[in-house]
């Protein structure tokens, strides 16, 4: 398993320096956030070779092409579409075979059907795409959206094509949500496509607090041998978020970098 920064991490940061200090840290890839001040929708369209050479001379692989999307408010959908059909048809070029997504909003415990078969259309179009350029679209396990919890996740699992739709399993959002870690893996195997790796813990007020990688509520020592075991051979995406991360993007980074081949040394 190869370990990649999710380059929001780095939103601090211009994209160019970005770029530099992921490949400088030593990670092996990065996860191209595509949203401003990143690889937002204008560079898309108007000069994403130039982004695609800065990351292939700096020695990094593109983990996936990382989108943040609203599918299940139908009067936005129709632009939520043509923006992710633009993002899908990069990949080629970044040379990725997974791009990121989200699902949207509410949480699964205010979901009405409705925002179920927005996401149900949503997926139905985006998928002859994907099959066409043959990306796996893995939708990721975020906190407020239909895929918070284990059982939302696999009821969107259970609706989608497993060919070419799976998941980026955040395993700290699932942690927050009260889900343990082996029976997580277990029941979404052959589904992970993608994967989130950060930590932290919820205070009394529901409130999150990031902090690194190896302090908080998500057991990674845990975590990396039950995913060898459920055979996931793709890219560990560190996500830094918090104050830490914020003000010291780079050191924070290179902190979650050293912990994760630590873990990984070890087993």
């Amino acid at each position: 398993m190869n370990v990649s920064l999710f380059s929001q991490s780095l939103f601090a940061l211009p994209l160019t320096e970005a770029i530099k200090v992921t490949a400088d840290i030593g990670y092996h890839a990065i996860e191209l956030a595509c949203a401003a001040p990143h690889l937002d929708y204008e560079t898309a369209t108007a000069d994403p070779e130039r982004v695609a050479r800065e990351i292939r001379d700096a020695g990094l692989t593109v983990s996936a092409l990382s989108m943040f999307n609203n599918f299940t408010d139908r009067a936005g959908l129709r632009e939520q579409l043509r923006v992710a059909e633009t993002f899908i048809s990069l990949a080629a070029l970044f040379q990725t075979e997974v791009v990121k997504m989200t699902p949207g909003p509410p949480g699964s415990g205010d979901a009405s059907e409705e925002h179920w078969r927005c996401i149900a259309d949503a997926v139905s179009e985006l998928v002859p795409l994907a099959r066409k350029v043959e990306v796996k679209l893995a939708f990721e396990t975020h906190m407020k959206q239909l895929t918070d919890t284990l059982a939302s996740s696999e009821r969107f699992l259970d609706m989608t094509p497993p060919d070419c739709v799976g998941l980026t399993v955040d395993f700290s959002n699932l942690s927050f949500a009260g889900e343990e870690m082996p029976d997580t893996i277990s029941r979404l195997k052959g589904r992970i496509f993608h994967t989130h790796l950060k930590n932290g813990f919820i205070d009394a007020e529901g409130g999150w607090h990031f902090q690194e990688l190896d302090t908080g509520i998500t057991d990674y020592s845990e975590v990396l041998p039950l995913l060898r075991e459920a055979g996931y051979d793709g890219c560990l995406s560190i996500e830094c978020l918090g104050a830490e991360g914020r003000e010291h993007p780079a050191r924070t980074a290179r902190k979650d970098f050293e912990i994760i081949n630590r873990y990984l040394s070890q087993e």
